[in-house]
């Protein structure tokens, strides 16, 4: 079964007009994606404003995408919602015409840009996504959300092989 994006664009006109440009709005709601094992969903329609300039040869995009994801946060492992704005600029090109470098080909009077969106969002992640800056994550003692929890790590057991540094701080102070 093929899945149909929304986030399709007629450049019948624009194919026929080398120099001419169109304005493009669009919002859609995208499917959650896979990175590193990793499930991430989008909280709700991502919106995308882009232009297509026809280079007679090529469809250069160029402009704008913005939503929101739901992220797993790597320190404490809650989910929260991250909001993002990223670039969108691609280069396509109709199949059997000239291969550009790294054009992306499409056939018809229709270019998909919904993979590349997606590329663009997941390029944009951090590489650690936290909830918030200041995220204490899990207690090493008992595992609990630090968040959440009242512990504040009292029942954290220390590594054996530190505790000649800790026998350090308790002598120097």
């Amino acid at each position: 079964m093929e899945v149909v994006s929304l986030l399709r664009l007629d450049v019948a006109r624009l194919k026929k007009s080398p120099g001419e440009s169109g304005r493009f709005y669009l919002r859609a709601e995208l499917p959650p994606v896979e990175l590193s094992g990793d499930r991430m969903s989008f909280s709700g329609p991502v919106g995308v404003s882009v232009v297509v300039t026809s280079t007679g040869s090529a469809l250069a995009v160029d402009g704008k995408a913005s939503g929101r994801m739901i992220l797993n946060c790597s320190r404490c492992l809650e989910h929260f919602e991250h909001v993002f704005e990223v670039p969108v600029q691609e280069t396509y090109v109709q199949s059997g015409g000239g291969m550009e470098e790294e054009a992306v080909v499409f056939n018809g009077d229709f270019i998909d840009i919904g993979p590349e969106v997606i590329k663009s969002v997941l390029m944009s992640l951090p590489m650690k996504a936290v909830c918030r800056e200041d995220c204490p994550g899990l207690c090493p003692g008992c595992g609990s959300n630090l968040n959440e929890c009242g512990c504040g790590g009292a029942g954290r057991d220390t590594d054996p092989r530190l505790s000649i540094l800790k026998e350090l701080l308790q002598d120097g102070q």
